[in-house]
């Protein structure tokens, strides 16, 4: 899990060593860069290593915008390996039922998985796609499929590539840290709506080499 900060005016809050969070004066703050734009006392954010700086997250907005930036940076690299075609289905989990005995077991049915449509991720684009680039740095190199992608394109002359972006659900408001932060005293944020989305499925394809592509 990336590092927990928080902000204070005069002191900090007493965590009584209960849960693992770094906290500092709110001048320390100045400059740093948040998705809120101003960085505010007790609220607790999650701190998202940069080139340019940590970016301070909301706890609370952190799964949801974890989610989006991996999609926008799958949807870079597909570009800039040249893709012709590339779709994006969002699914989300639903909860079913299996009649009363699931129920008696006190199993409360399965969890599948059911398209989402209209979906604030679904993207569609088609094209004559272009030469290859490599992406690389890649903004979330340990991501599973992103450095895969790259690879199989660039070293393999892969024509189709599909790539699955989980919603990790590791800062939610109702988990054990999230309740445990709020029993604390601390603000999680997270205000906005979220998306309902647990997993995407990027499909790209590529042109076949052309004269002069290397």
């Amino acid at each position: 899990m990336n590092q927990l900060v928080a902000y204070y005016d005069e002191t900090p809050v007493d965590v009584n060593g209960k849960v693992e969070l770094q906290q500092s004066p709110i001048s320390s703050a100045s400059g740093l860069r948040a998705a809120e734009g101003l960085v505010r006392t007790h609220l607790v954010y999650v701190a998202v290593p940069s080139e340019a700086g940590s970016f301070l997250v909301p706890f609370g907005e952190y799964d949801d915008w974890s989610l989006r930036d991996r999609y926008n940076e799958a949807i870079r690299i597909m570009n800039t390996l040249g893709a012709s075609t590339i779709t994006c289905e969002t699914f989300g989990e639903v909860a079913v039922r299996r009649g009363l005995r699931a129920r008696v077991r006190g199993r409360g049915g399965e969890v599948t998985q059911q398209r989402i449509e209209n979906s604030g991720f679904d993207f569609r684009h088609e094209g004559a796609g272009s030469q290859p680039r490599d992406p690389r740095p890649l903004r979330w190199a340990n991501e599973p499929g992103f450095a895969a992608a790259v690879s199989s394109v660039l070293d393999n002359g892969a024509l189709d590539v599909e790539i699955n972006i989980r919603s990790n659900r590791t800062h939610a408001k109702d988990g054990s840290l999230g309740v445990q932060l709020k029993k604390i005293g601390f603000d999680l944020g997270g205000q906005t709506e979220h998306s309902g989305a647990t997993s995407l499925h990027i499909r790209a394809s590529f042109p076949q080499a052309r004269k002069g592509w290397r």
